[in-house]
């Protein structure tokens, strides 16, 4: 019998020690690239691994379809409160933080 690497991945993604190391990795190649799109690719896979995408939207308190279009990099520059909604639901201790600088108008 045969594994394919995404079976494998699958099942590691339901250890949520794996899921954070997976998404930590995901989120540093993100900040490096700036590829939006693969980061919820694979955000997308670690809801799969443990449920759907519609029982993770419920859970979440988001509607199904923009999780969806998020997910699918069709909902470009989610805000930081959603974005944050989305990591929260997966108990992983996540904890999202960001800095404003401001700068003041030249005269």
């Amino acid at each position: 019998m045969t594994l394919k690497f995404e079976d494998i991945l699958n099942e590691d993604l339901k250890e949520p020690e794996f899921q954070k190391e997976w998404l930590r990795q995901t989120a540093m190649e993100y900040i490096q690239s700036g590829d939006f799109e693969h980061f919820f690719m694979d955000l997308e896979q670690v809801i799969k691994a443990t449920t759907t995408v519609s029982k993770y939207a419920e859970k979440i308190g988001i509607d199904r379809v923009q999780l969806t279009k998020i997910l699918h990099g069709k909902t470009k520059n989610p805000n930081i409160v959603t974005i944050n909604k989305i990591l929260d639901g997966l108990d992983l201790g996540y904890e999202l933080k960001y800095e404003i600088k401001l700068q003041p108008k030249s005269a």
